[in-house]
């Protein structure tokens, strides 16, 4: 469990009420991860939404070539793992820690449970997964635009 205090500080989660944000505290859990480590991979189950307390991730595609290309630089406050929220909930990427992170880790299916009872919820997270999605298209055309 994290305090609600500490989601609170988050753009996805300020200005929830003290009751949801509780539930939502209740199935998160704090972790670290030192600079280098891979988070996740292509194809992985997405079983939890991180927040980015404090760190840097980076999101890579593998290329057909085999090069690992770097299209999103992730920091604090960031969503990290948006496809724990959109079936079929599968990673679409690589994800590995350029510094020292500190994440909050939700569990998806409990928070997909809550996003279903609280549609503000819903709305919020999925909003600002609309704009991190819209972030990392540009950051994939730019890339593709200089191979």
């Amino acid at each position: 469990m994290v305090s609600p205090e500490l989601l609170r500080r988050f753009q996805s989660f300020a200005g929830l009420n003290e009751a949801l944000l509780k539930q939502i505290a209740m199935i998160a859990e704090e972790r670290t991860a030192p600079a280098g480590t891979r988070l996740f991979d292509e194809g992985m189950p997405a079983n939890y939404l991180y927040v980015i307390v404090q760190g840097e991730v980076n999101i890579q595609y593998l290329l057909g070539s085999g090069e690992m290309r770097t299209v999103d630089t992730l920091v604090d406050g960031d969503l990290l793992v948006w496809s724990a929220l959109v079936e079929p909930y599968r990673t679409t990427a690589y994800g590995t820690t350029t510094k020292d992170t500190h994440l909050i880790a939700i569990q998806a299916e409990k928070l997909r449970q809550l996003c279903e009872e609280n549609p503000i919820l819903g709305y919020r997270l999925m909003t600002q997964v609309a704009k991190l999605l819209a972030h990392r298209l540009e950051g994939a055309r730019i890339q593709l635009a200089a191979t």
